[in-house]
């Protein structure tokens, strides 16, 4: 009998000729840094990377970098350690808002273009100044971060480079605020202008100070008080995603797929 190939299988491999859709991946933007609390292959309870997270409510010594770039963040001292957490469906990585923060080595820009897209949540609910969810810097007075008013839950962005003879500026967004609950957030910085977006709305669009000017690589610090005017805080952070001026920004196309994945990440819907 002729085997003539007409057997289903062999039919619907000649038919279809697509190749297999692959799923968006924010690295496939080629992110500066990429940290995702739901990949705990990357999370480690000490700084030296020896002892993985494997259940909740465990420190956070190594939080690694899921780009190819290196940017691991971590925490030597070890009361201040934020802590893995999961209810079972998400995870993330929560601060006790006294002391705890992680740090990377002096790789990424301070600053213009920068984008960030991140999950988060504030649980603090005292304060008028900004909690600091992610800051690129050295010190309080050379450092750019985006952060959220405690009592309100409101977005804040900073920047200020002394060194560099540019004043500060801290842009907040009107609302709609945060309300204490899961969002998304994604900011963009160029020469002068900021915006950042809630849960995929744009809620602020305004001048900013800082233009063009760049000092030397510094440090990505996650919940740390560090530059002028913050305050600790206790929050939850999902994931970050960090572009900095040494990358290709993301378009205005790209910026929805980004938030749509961490939405999809952490529970949110858009």
């Amino acid at each position: 009998m002729m085997a003539l190939g007409f057997e289903i299988p062999a039919v619907a491999l000649r038919k279809s000729g697509a190749a297999p859709v692959v799923p968006f991946s924010p690295l496939q933007l080629s992110p500066s840094a990429m940290f995702d609390a739901a990949d705990t292959t990357k999370l480690f309870q000490d700084s030296a990377g020896t002892t993985p997270v494997t259940a909740d409510n465990q420190p956070i010594g190594l939080w690694q970098d899921n780009s190819q770039n290196g940017v691991d963040l971590s925490q030597p001292v070890s009361a201040a350690r934020p802590s893995y957490r999961t209810d079972g469906n998400y995870q993330w990585v929560e601060t006790d808002g006294v002391d705890d923060g992680l740090e990377t080595a002096s790789l990424l820009r301070v600053g213009n273009p920068l984008t960030m897209v991140l999950g988060y949540e504030m649980l603090s609910t005292t304060g008028t100044s900004r909690v600091n969810f992610a800051e690129i810097g050295r010190n309080r007075y050379n450092a750019m971060s985006i952060g959220s008013r405690p009592n309100i839950d409101r977005l804040r962005y900073y920047s200020r480079l002394s060194d560099e003879g540019v004043s500060s500026s801290h842009p907040a967004s009107p609302q709609p605020w945060g309300g204490h609950q899961k969002r998304i957030a994604t900011l963009q910085a160029v020469p002068g202008q900021v915006s950042i977006r809630m849960d995929g709305v744009e809620v602020l669009n305004t001048t900013q100070n800082l233009g063009t000017e760049f000092i030397e690589p510094h440090p990505l610090k996650i919940g740390m008080a560090g530059l002028s005017g913050s305050i600790p805080g206790a929050f939850r952070l999902f994931g970050i995603q960090v572009w900095d001026a040494t990358k290709t920004q993301p378009t205005a196309v790209q910026i929805p797929l980004l938030e749509q994945w961490m939405a999809d990440r952490i529970g949110v819907t858009l």
